[in-house]
């Protein structure tokens, strides 16, 4: 027989940022153009219907925008025009489909 090796970990818990309840598939890391070095952003839709963009930086969390209250968002979702980064953050609520800019323009 042989002996097997088990390692353990030890983690913890860091909370980033603190939004309301969500759904499966209300969240989506934002692409970074090739070749450039930038922070992360994260976009986040909650039951609140509030859309929060945020990204890390040095260690800090750095809201982008966050849309005012409306219906639940149920899910989330990127695109764009084809061959081009998928950028553009769309958020369906019920029947309605709303789109923002990674800015946070809507659109």
């Amino acid at each position: 027989w042989y002996q097997r090796r088990v390692r353990e970990f030890q983690l913890s818990r860091i909370d980033l940022m603190t939004v309301g309840s969500t759904s499966m598939k209300s969240m989506k890391v934002l692409p970074n153009p090739p070749g450039r070095k930038m922070a992360q952003r994260i976009a986040v839709g909650d039951h609140n219907g509030v859309l929060t963009c945020f990204q890390m930086k040095r260690s800090d969390t750095v809201v982008d925008f966050k849309t005012l209250p409306g219906p639940k968002i149920e899910r989330l979702e990127l695109g764009g025009a084809l061959g081009s980064l998928q950028e553009k953050i769309f958020i369906s609520s019920g029947s309605e489909v709303r789109g923002f800019t990674k800015r946070g323009k809507q659109f």
